[in-house]
């Protein structure tokens, strides 16, 4: 897959999703039973429920062209073959949605509170599909790294994401700086590159693409970076390196939002 533009377009973000659902779909059918370690309580039935009502609630959000929240409505196919089936035909009706929107067409998300460029779900669903397809195929046994340059845009938007939680709901004794540094990337847009300098407080964030120093630095292949991000791996994984005052990265685990 080509790298993003500067600005990625809505096409690149499409294909990421597409990738990444028949991936999640081909995990299921190989290990239809298999637990997600990642999302606990869940087997690969309930990830495909989730992932599906997700991109079935952004299809009808948009489809619709609501300008206001939307009830995510539930549904429970009956057992995993039909759930997958299910699944399949629902990223499908959310790409050709999605494909035949404008992406300024104002619609409503949940950063926003309100109406805003329908671009948001363009690229949330995108990033949303590729974390949860790696659970899946870690529960199948097979995990994927998220594609580099899908990753560094994922770094970006969820730390855009941090600063909001953190302003509607302050985790005490979060202080520091920490420095993110891709080792698989130079990234796209930004002067640092595959390089993030994160300032941290209880109720805010500040973040630069930059080399800097910092209290504590994380260092590896991006994916890795923004699974340890949302996560899915531990600090201790053998493909990170760590430096600096090791309680600043172990307080990023307080960020459950």
């Amino acid at each position: 897959m080509s790298p993003p533009p500067a600005s990625p377009d809505q096409a690149w973000f499409l294909e990421h999703v597409r990738a990444d659902s028949a991936a999640l779909a081909a995990a299921a059918r190989r290990s239809p039973s298999a637990a997600i370690a990642t999302c606990p309580g869940w087997d690969m039935t309930g990830l495909l429920l989730h992932v599906g009502g997700v991109h079935g609630w952004v299809e009808h959000i948009v489809s619709t062209r609501s300008t206001a929240y939307v009830k995510r409505e539930t549904e429970e196919p009956d057992g995993p073959e039909a759930t997958l089936a299910w699944f399949e035909q629902g990223a499908t009706k959310l790409l050709e949605t999605l494909r035949a929107t404008d992406p300024d067409e104002p619609v409503w998300n949940w950063f926003d509170r309100a109406p805003a460029p329908a671009r948001f779900w363009f690229r949330r669903m995108a990033h949303e599909t590729a974390v949860h397809r790696w659970d899946g195929e870690a529960g199948a046994g097979e995990p994927g790294p998220i594609a580099p340059d899908l990753a560094v845009d994922g770094i970006d938007e969820f730390l855009g994401f941090v600063g909001l939680w953190l302003s509607r709901q302050p985790v005490a004794d979060l202080q520091g700086s920490l420095h993110l540094h891709a080792t698989d990337t130079d990234g796209d847009g930004g002067g640092g590159g595959g390089e993030w300098s994160i300032d941290l407080w209880p109720d805010r964030i500040e973040h630069r693409r930059e080399h800097s120093k910092a209290d504590a630095a994380i260092r590896g292949p991006v994916s890795d970076l923004q699974l340890w991000m949302v996560n899915r791996i531990p600090a201790d994984s053998p493909r990170l390196q760590l430096f600096g005052n090791r309680a600043i990265i172990d307080s990023w685990r307080q960020l459950q939002f």
